[in-house]
C-alpha cells in the first residue's frame, strides 16, 4: 500500500493542480489513502520534505520511505 501511496504524494505534489495548497492538500490525500487502507502513517506533514519530492530531490522509493517513518535525507537546494 505504501507504494501505491508514495506514487499517489508523488504526482499531486508534482502536478500543480491548484493555485495553492498543493502539498498540504497532496499530504492530507496520501494519509487518508493509507488510513483508509487500514495502514496507520505516522509520519508529520514536513514542508521540506514535500518540496522536496516537488523539485525531485527525492525518489518514489526515498518518499515510500519517509511514509513509513523512515529518515530521509536532508533536502536542500541545488
Amino acid at each position: 500500500m505504501y507504494d501505491k501511496a508514495a506514487v499517489l504524494l508523488t504526482e499531486l505534489v508534482r502536478g500543480h493542480a491548484f493555485a495553492s495548497g498543493v502539498r498540504r492538500t497532496a499530504y492530507v490525500a496520501t494519509v487518508s489513502f493509507l488510513r483508509t487502507n487500514d495502514e496507520h502513517p505516522s509520519v508529520a506533514h514536513d514542508p521540506r520534505i514535500l518540496t522536496g519530492i516537488r523539485e525531485g530531490f527525492y525518489t518514489v522509493e526515498e518518499t515510500k520511505d519517509w511514509l513509513r517513518g523512515n529518515a530521509v535525507r536532508q533536502f536542500t537546494r541545488t
